[in-house]
């Protein structure tokens, strides 16, 4: 996105395909020099052209509350949703022994830096 520098969005939202366009997403951010929000569509036509639209400032929250209804999913949500699933990136294993009667039992978790857990074994 560019406004006063060229910067990177805060969120981008995919929007649904309508009769005209596909491929829809609606870039959101805030100009790190002067502070304004900043937003940008970018929609492919089937005719295979791209139009881009930018606005700032009021204009900015305008077109945000316009496409607000068509809005499918986020990144943001999307990469939330990914942390708090299986264990995600590096993981490291944590061996836990339990006694159960007169046997001893051991689970072997793999957990990633997110808090996510998973069991994987138990003998």
């Amino acid at each position: 996105m560019q406004h006063c520098c060229e910067f990177k969005p805060d969120d981008i939202y995919y929007l649904r395909d309508n009769d005209l366009y596909s491929s829809r997403k609606l870039s959101i951010g805030f100009c790190p020099i002067c502070g304004k929000p900043v937003t940008e569509l970018v929609e492919w036509c089937f005719d295979g052209s791209l139009k881009r639209e930018a606005c700032a400032g009021i204009k900015a929250n305008d077109l945000m509350l316009k496409y607000g209804d068509e809005i499918v999913y986020s990144q943001k949500e999307c990469n939330y949703l990914r942390f708090k699933m299986k264990p995600f990136g590096w993981k490291y294993g944590i061996n836990k022994a339990a006694k159960v009667k007169d046997k001893v039992v051991v689970k072997q978790y793999a957990c990633d830096f997110y808090g996510n857990k998973e069991l994987i074994k138990t003998f």
